[in-house]
């Protein structure tokens, strides 16, 4: 029965040619939209490259400031948002790095140093992060060469630096570089690690200089001012989950450091404003903005892709039912010979869905060109903005970030939910006529 079904679709995309066509490129074109935000979510939060730990990763990015109130009763309560800020990093240092229940803990800060090229005798900017020990637990790096520095070196301020292979090249013109000397920011560092590069677009793991954070320029580490100054800063952290389910845990815990840090006496109180994150939910905060907003976007973005699915399914449903009509004398046919509602729906929605699954192959190859286009755009990272430090750039996208097992399984979910909108009350419809009427129908 298969084959003669599949004959039946090879003859219908021969038949009628146009047709075929433009249901195919509007099943194309539908995909190429949904497939765009899809790729963007999936390079953002899923486990890949050097960033494979990801979903036991949080992030605690913005420090939320806010002035105490009271209310009629007497009770105090923090209302008015003063400001917000990448954190300082002596909050991390004092109350963060105690927290127990966290795998791994790390500070980073994402800054540009000029590193003296003394091939070519001139000063390069370079994008760099100063951070600790921990960061190495956190990111699958390949070490090419050497090794990272250690709690020992961040503690004891040792100018030691992690470069990549083509920082490597372009200074020394090889990777055995270890305990070779470099100047970043008119101090010199010796090498001691070499690693494999890491792409821009993995933002969290990203850039061509890692050394301890305790060795950065001071211009880094200001804080604020008054009883703001140990709260606000530069920096962001990273902590590492044994599971995914470590998140609310990790919260509590935070919490209870935070009230240690909420003095009475104080002018100003923080606030984690429901921090940490995960890597979707950092995807969507932006600066100030309450928690609540986060979802909110979500939710947008769920109504965008539920309008890019519904509306082309509409247009579809109009275009199978004008074929439908075509066809009453073969369903005809099929019901006299003992066919039944059943059989001849999933005949109908089988010849569709191989259609949509064509047209879903050319939308996804169109949406990763556009992706390509767009990418600079589209991968924009949150928790690298928040220091006022964009990506410069997003290198060649690995093919297998993007054509992989979950977006072939995205593809074939959408070519599915498509199938099932725009062909369900159409088959339904033509599959319960009767014999006679559908016979009749020209």
């Amino acid at each position: 029965m298969w084959k003669t079904y599949l004959r039946q679709i090879r003859y219908l995309l021969k038949e009628n040619k146009f047709f075929s066509l433009v249901y195919i490129l509007g099943t194309a074109l539908s995909i190429t939209m949904v497939m765009l935000i899809l790729i963007t979510y999936y390079i953002n939060t899923a486990n890949i490259g050097v960033e494979d730990k990801r979903d036991r990763m949080f992030f605690f990015t913005r420090a939320y400031v806010v002035k105490p109130g009271t209310d009629a009763t007497g009770d105090k309560f923090y209302d008015g948002l003063q400001s917000s800020s990448p954190v300082g990093h002596k909050l991390i240092e004092r109350y963060m790095y105690p927290l127990k229940t966290p795998e791994a803990k790390s500070l980073v800060v994402n800054m540009q140093s000029v590193v003296y090229n003394k091939a070519k005798q001139v000063n390069e900017g370079m994008p760099a992060i100063s951070t600790d020990a921990d960061f190495w637990k956190m990111f699958s790096m390949r070490f090419l060469a050497g090794g990272p520095f250690s709690d020992v070196d961040v503690k004891s301020n040792a100018r030691k630096v992690v470069i990549d292979e083509s920082t490597a090249r372009a200074l020394f013109g090889k990777t055995d570089v270890v305990n070779y000397p470099i100047d970043i920011d008119w101090k010199e560092y010796r090498v001691c690690g070499v690693v494999e590069d890491v792409p821009s677009y993995l933002s969290d793991a990203y850039a061509h200089l890692w050394f301890p954070y305790t060795t950065a320029t001071s211009r880094f580490f200001r804080g604020g001012t008054n009883d703001l100054k140990d709260i606000q800063g530069p920096a962001k952290m990273y902590l590492l989950g044994y599971e995914r389910s470590d998140q609310e845990l990790i919260r509590q815990e935070m919490e209870h450091q935070i009230q240690k840090l909420n003095a009475p006496a104080k002018k100003s109180h923080f606030t984690l404003n429901h921090q940490p994150d995960t890597a979707l939910e950092s995807l969507f905060r932006m600066s100030s903005d309450p928690y609540d907003k986060i979802y909110t976007r979500m939710q947008v973005v769920l109504v965008v892709i539920i309008v890019l699915l519904i509306l082309p399914a509409l247009n579809l449903s109009g275009l199978i039912v004008a074929r439908m009509k075509k066809r009453g004398e073969e369903i005809g046919v099929r019901k006299a010979f003992g066919a039944s509602v059943w059989n001849i729906m999933g005949q109908l929605f089988l010849e569709n869905f191989v259609q949509m699954l064509i047209g879903g192959i050319i939308g996804l190859c169109l949406s990763c060109g556009l992706f390509q286009l767009v990418r600079n755009t589209l991968l924009v990272s949150y928790r690298t903005a928040g220091n006022d430090l964009s990506v410069k750039g997003v290198d060649v996208l690995n093919f297998f970030h993007i054509i992989n097992f979950s977006t072939i399984c995205y593809v074939i979910l959408i070519c599915f939910l498509l199938n099932l909108i725009s062909t369900l009350l159409p088959a339904w419809r033509y599959a319960r006529i009767s014999i006679v009427e559908a016979l009749n129908r020209r």
